[in-house]
């Protein structure tokens, strides 16, 4: 899978990845020996999934292309704060009540035969 680190801890050895199919985050946490270079925000990265419990796994994680694009995390947090906007601003319009027809006298027949 590919993907692109939207935050990462060098100190820890972790980080979080938004996911070319823009499913769940993949989250990686790993050890000295499992990262040959550090992951910095707006990497494009490659690595394997492993679901454990529900939870998307980074597993092996390799850097495909440094600086893909840096600000990535501030464009999702943008489009998220315009998403809220819009969703508080909705105006929800109400459709009338409308009353059935009354059913005409061949259509009772075939309501009460079937």
């Amino acid at each position: 899978m590919y993907g692109v680190v939207l935050w990462s801890d060098d100190s820890e050895k972790k980080a979080v990845f938004w996911c070319e199919d823009h499913g769940d985050l993949a989250y990686f946490s790993g050890s000295d020996a499992s990262m040959a270079s550090t992951l910095d925000a707006g990497d494009l990265v490659e690595f394997d999934v492993v679901w454990q419990s529900k939870l998307r796994t980074a597993v092996n994680p390799r850097i495909v292309l440094e600086k893909l694009d840096v600000d990535l995390p501030d464009k999702l947090l943008q489009q998220k704060g315009r998403a809220d906007r819009d969703a508080q601003s909705a105006q929800i319009v109400p459709f009338p009540v409308r009353p059935l027809p009354p059913l005409l006298p061949e259509r009772v027949d075939q309501a009460e035969t079937a």
